[in-house]
């Protein structure tokens, strides 16, 4: 007896009597058949109502069920097209496993819209979510936070959001005035979100031109656009002022007109302004008028030349409601090399060879039809 009771007093001050409930849970758990530590029983369900994307219906769907298992709280997913709000605090049968339904719509480009209500849907909880970036990882995880928290304090029997009455009050629109009687032969006029920007564009344009050396050539032209498909086509004809010029007793004078075709590409740099790069082609029909200043010459016919050129261009675009103002920078490259000759007494002379390359600088205002 004396030893047994030795042991016995051993063993009882070597225990500590948190470490002696330890042992014995371990022991009835062995024996019963259960877990050392369990879960925390579940607190309640939801019915959460998700309307978005399948990408949106994923994201919120796992974000939202990982924040929820800390409250202890068991998510019902149901995906829907659409969230009415005024469905939102429709009374339902009451379910004995739920004590809280969710709506989320995630279809909007500018927000995200959480509605909350409680199992007998008494009050309403309303939180909108601003998208800056879309619905990427933040907004998500908001969104998660938000109804985490929510839901917390309903368990906790604190009241959230307003009153069913308020809520609906809040959604009820003025009652819309009676419409005035038709008058024949016309017809509304559209409001200012019914009208679409025309894709024509009428344009009037100016143009000085390094022609050579020592001359400058103007050139005045009126045009015509079309823009789809992010690219802008358009045809104009064009006139130049007459260029005179002398070697010697021999000279001409010069002008021309033509027909060209362009493209560009206009490239959003702000809300009204625009970087316009583009290619074009014409064919320019030039008049030669010559002129001898020797008394004694005999007259020369004029004739007419006929030059296919290309086109580069970079221009500034800023838009003013309708109306545009361009300003552009390029190049005009003739296909073949140029002269300008006279023939008379069986000679050919060269009066004027102008450059092949020829910079130009041009400004252009615009309407849309």
């Amino acid at each position: 007896m004396t030893g047994t009771r030795l042991r016995s007093d051993i063993v009882g001050r070597r225990l500590s009597p948190g470490l002696r409930i330890l042992v014995l849970s371990a022991v009835i758990n062995m024996l019963g058949g259960r877990p050392l530590f369990a879960t925390p029983p579940a607190r309640g369900e939801v019915k959460v109502v998700v309307a978005g994307s399948d990408r949106s219906f994923a994201a919120i769907a796992k974000s939202l069920t990982e924040s929820l298992s800390f409250i202890a709280v068991t998510a019902q997913f149901e995906r829907a097209a659409s969230v009415d709000p005024r469905s939102v605090s429709e009374i339902h049968p009451p379910q004995l496993s739920l004590f809280a339904r969710l709506w989320i719509d995630a279809t909007a480009d500018r927000d995200v819209t959480l509605y909350i209500t409680d199992a007998a849907t008494e009050r309403v909880f309303v939180r909108h979510i601003n998208l800056d970036h879309g619905l990427d990882t933040v907004v998500v995880e908001t969104l998660a936070l938000v109804a985490q928290s929510s839901l917390e304090a309903l368990l906790a029997g604190k009241l959230i959001g307003v009153t069913r009455d308020d809520y609906e009050h809040s959604l009820e629109a003025p009652a819309p005035r009676p419409a005035p009687e038709p008058v024949p032969k016309q017809t509304a006029a559209p409001t200012p979100h019914d009208v679409q920007p025309s894709r024509w564009q009428l344009w009037a344009g100016y143009e000085l031109q390094g022609w050579d050396g020592t001359t400058v050539r103007h050139q005045a032209a009126l045009g015509i656009e079309y823009e789809r498909w992010r690219l802008r086509l358009g045809v104009d004809l064009f006139g130049t002022w007459p260029i005179q010029f002398h070697s010697g007793e021999l000279g001409a004078e010069l002008f021309s007109n033509g027909v060209r075709l362009g493209v560009s590409r206009p490239l959003e740099l702000s809300h009204q302004l625009r970087l316009v790069p583009g290619i074009g082609l014409a064919i320019e029909l030039s008049r030669i008028r010559p002129e001898l200043s020797s008394p004694d010459a005999q007259t020369v016919s004029p004739y007419f030349a006929i030059d296919p050129t290309m086109r580069a261009v970079l221009g500034i675009e800023r838009s003013l409601s309708r109306w545009s103002l361009r300003g552009i920078l390029g190049v005009d490259v003739e296909t073949r090399p140029v002269q300008y000759v006279i023939t008379r007494q069986a000679a050919t002379e060269v009066v004027r060879t102008p450059w092949r390359e020829r910079p130009f600088a041009a400004i252009v205002l615009g309407a849309r039809l």
